[in-house]
């Protein structure tokens, strides 16, 4: 039986994916903050309207990695609705959902009363739509690291404003800090690497697996997001010189790039026991291996699967996987331990 991975990544318009974003998201501890009402509710048809109280902010979220954000920075309590595809954190998963991606329920978003509604640069269209009801939208870019980090401080200042009595003054002062906090462990990163080999890296970030065989794979091409990734872990690019954010390449053009290392990015939104993942692996790097020895990835047995949602959402967990990925790269690194990301800081 074949297999397909579903992820989100920061890509504009890479249509033959969109239909393909299931995501997971980030489970960090909750800190309530003035402003931010815990809800104890856990049921699919709890009612947002009367979860929370008069003086609660009011927010809806429309894409996974900017609630895995929200709640980052202390807010999850002030989110009244998430898009279709955000399971976690666990509080998230029992949110009324408006819908994904580009098809979203406008009535439901209006009748939720909000405060103001969080989306995603890459959308054009929902914006105008949320204006033209009254709505107001706040609009954050992560199709980039940098955007990533500068949308935790974006989001915290204005929560910080609020609307009129609702409003969470910390939250600004929490952004900056988680902003900092990965900025300071992303320069570490790259100084660890700075003056390493830089091996020449393929990152596959979606194809069909379990088949025995390697047929369309999209592959990071001209892509910001993990080109700043590669840079940081010191590698390089292999596929750099292919059109697109995603460009697609079968067997024969895995072939002539020739990769030092393959990158296999598996996230399916599934969570794996240790058993399982390691059976997961072994179907795909099965699937490599029909490359045969003509690709270096292949004949030095530098295939790396990663399952985990961090590796494909970009929050404040992505960097877990650029030092997981380090790792993978460069093992004599020994300093890093992927420590666990403190967030809602007070």
């Amino acid at each position: 039986m074949t297999k397909a991975s579903v992820l989100q990544f920061p890509f504009k318009r890479w249509s033959p994916l969109t239909g393909l974003c299931v995501i997971t998201l980030l489970f960090v501890a909750l800190l309530s903050f003035s402003g931010c009402t815990r809800s104890t509710g856990k049921n699919d048809d709890v009612d947002a309207n009367n979860a929370s109280s008069a003086s609660t902010l009011r927010i809806v979220s429309t894409a996974p990695s900017i609630t895995e954000a929200l709640f980052a920075i202390g807010l999850g309590d002030c989110v009244i609705a998430r898009s279709d595809y955000c399971k976690y954190p666990e509080e998230a998963i029992y949110l009324p959902k408006i819908g994904s991606l580009y098809d979203y329920n406008l009535e439901a978003i209006a009748e939720l009363n909000p405060d103001f509604v969080v989306v995603l640069a890459e959308n054009e269209t929902l914006p105008a739509k949320l204006k033209s009801l009254g709505i107001e939208c706040v609009t954050v870019n992560q199709s980039d690291f940098v955007g990533m980090l500068e949308s935790f401080e974006e989001l915290g200042a204005r929560a910080s404003r609020g609307v009129g009595e609702r409003r969470v003054p910390e939250a600004e002062e929490v952004g900056r800090r988680l902003r900092q906090e990965l900025q300071t462990r992303v320069d570490n990163l790259r100084a660890l690497t700075a003056d390493l080999e830089r091996p020449r890296t393929l990152i596959s970030i979606y194809r069909t697996w379990g088949t025995g065989k390697i047929g369309e794979v999209y592959v990071a091409g001209q892509n910001p997001f993990f080109d700043y990734v590669l840079e940081i872990v010191g590698a390089e690019n292999a596929a750099a010189s292919l059109p697109g954010v995603a460009p697609t390449v079968e067997a024969e053009g895995i072939v002539s790039l020739n990769p030092d290392v393959i990158v296999d990015l598996s996230t399916d939104g599934t969570e794996y026991s240790p058993e399982e993942r390691q059976i997961r692996h072994n179907e795909r790097v099965y699937d490599w291996q029909s490359l045969g020895a003509q690709v270096k990835a292949v004949e030095n047995e530098r295939i790396y699967t990663f399952f985990d949602d961090y590796a494909t959402i970009p929050g404040p967990r992505t960097i877990l996987f650029l030092e997981e990925l380090a790792l993978k790269l460069h093992p004599e690194l020994e300093e890093i331990r992927g420590d666990k990301v403190e967030t809602n800081v007070p």
